[in-house]
């Protein structure tokens, strides 16, 4: 059992006991504050650099190390995507015409689409502009063999009317519906899919007035997406008061809260990424650069992504276009969190799928432990929005999960290595 006061005693398996949190020198809305005059934080632009310094500085204060890395980061995606759909719309164009080049055009604007989407490998985006990133990063104790990584992104996304607040509600609202969430870029996907089926049916001999009608359809649907993409490329940048200055400062709360020798078996290591909505980029270059030092099975990744409104969620799945399911012990462990939490009624915590492309869902691609905790209200979408509450019941559920990960998933290595 982990002992509360300075001591620690052996960890029993299954047996979990909370730890007091330690008086915080950190206000959560002050902390948020500083984090919104930085400016809007677009990734590779100055006031994410701005932000990154802070939390390195705000790191140091709280008595950890903390260095920046670089990250390169290509944020050109609305404009790669709108030349992707729009060369799947000429290939519908050409399909009658031309049906061997248009389904060559349709196979290749699908593939470069599911290359930068899911497989976070930028394509197209290569050759609209680089920009330099940072991660932030502080180590703890790296000669413990267990490691949670408290994961939050530092940039803020872009405005425009596809990723506005009616937009993302009456997407939920049908996804709901439904009962599937659906992400603005698996309908891209699908709707290049479409055409190169189409074309693939005209280039076997297939014709007429049935297959024009059904091809329709999706032509339309990415016309619609060339204009949403340009209207998403030439606006600017959200506040990202919600997503996600609220994720990064609990984030440091937690860090400040589980400090040195808090955990019997974890030591918590801090990563604040640059460029998570240009590819998750500041992940993958993370991965690259540490994948070596950190053990797949001992390494366990807690992002931490919008928390400011709403009540807890956690992943069960994620991803754009491939959802990987989120590990299982993590997501047991949240269960656990959940039915303890009937009565109280203090987390409302739930599983969801969420359909974003985070630096989880990075983690999870390489093959490490993941889980992602946000906030949200009814309909399961990020509101712009932060309260306080919100940012208190996610700081009480990810400190729950940290203490139950160390007391029964801490002991279970333990008592394996002992068998062994």
């Amino acid at each position: 059992m982990a002992d509360t006061g300075s001591s620690k005693g052996p960890v029993r398996k299954g047996v979990w006991v909370r730890i007091p949190p330690r008086a915080s020198q950190l206000d959560l809305l002050a902390e948020l504050d500083s984090l919104i005059d930085v400016g809007r934080r677009a990734p590779g632009s100055d006031a994410e650099r701005r932000a990154a310094l802070h939390l390195e500085r705000r790191l140091q204060e709280l008595g950890r190390p903390a260095e920046t890395e670089p990250v390169d980061a290509w944020p050109g995606w609305p404009l790669a995507y709108a030349i992707l759909a729009t060369l799947g719309v000429v290939a519908s164009l050409l399909s009658t015409a031309a049906p061997l080049a248009a389904a060559a055009l349709a196979f290749a604007a699908s593939l470069l689409t599911f290359l930068d989407a899911a497989v976070l490998l930028p394509t197209l985006r290569r050759v609209l502009g680089r920009r330099a990133s940072q991660n932030v990063l502080s180590w703890g104790d790296r000669e413990r063999a267990g490691a949670i990584v408290l994961v939050a992104h530092c940039d803020a996304g872009r405005a425009g009317l596809a990723v506005g607040r009616r937009a993302v509600e009456r997407r939920a609202a049908l996804g709901q519906l439904i009962r599937h969430p659906i992400g603005g870029l698996e309908l891209l996907f699908w709707a290049q899919l479409a055409v190169l089926v189409s074309c693939l049916l005209r280039l076997a001999g297939l014709d007429g007035t049935p297959l024009t009608a059904v091809q329709f359809v999706p032509t339309v649907a990415l016309i619609v997406a060339v204009a949403l993409l340009i209207d998403i490329a030439i606006s600017g940048t959200r506040g990202g008061e919600n997503d996600n200055a609220s994720g990064l400062v609990v984030a440091l709360r937690l860090a400040e809260r589980f400090g040195a020798d808090r955990l019997e078996h974890f030591a918590v290591h801090v990563l604040f990424t640059g460029s998570q909505k240009a590819g998750a980029a500041g992940m993958r270059a993370f991965l690259k650069r540490h994948g070596r030092e950190l053990a797949r099975d001992g390494t366990v990744f807690l992002n931490v992504d919008a928390v400011g409104s709403g009540t807890v969620r956690y992943t069960r799945r994620e991803g754009p276009l491939l959802a990987f399911r989120s590990h299982v012990d993590l997501v047991s462990l949240c269960d656990e969190i959940a039915e303890d939490d009937d009565e109280e009624n203090a987390f409302g915590a739930r599983p969801i799928v969420s359909r974003a492309a985070s630096d989880a869902y990075a983690a999870r691609s390489a093959g490490y432990p993941t889980i992602t905790i946000s906030c949200r209200g009814r309909l399961d979408y990020v509101p712009g929005r932060v309260d306080e509450e919100a940012l208190e019941r996610a700081e009480g559920f990810c400190a729950e999960l940290i203490e139950r990960l160390d007391a029964q998933v801490g002991a279970d290595r333990i008592s394996a290595a002992e068998e062994s």
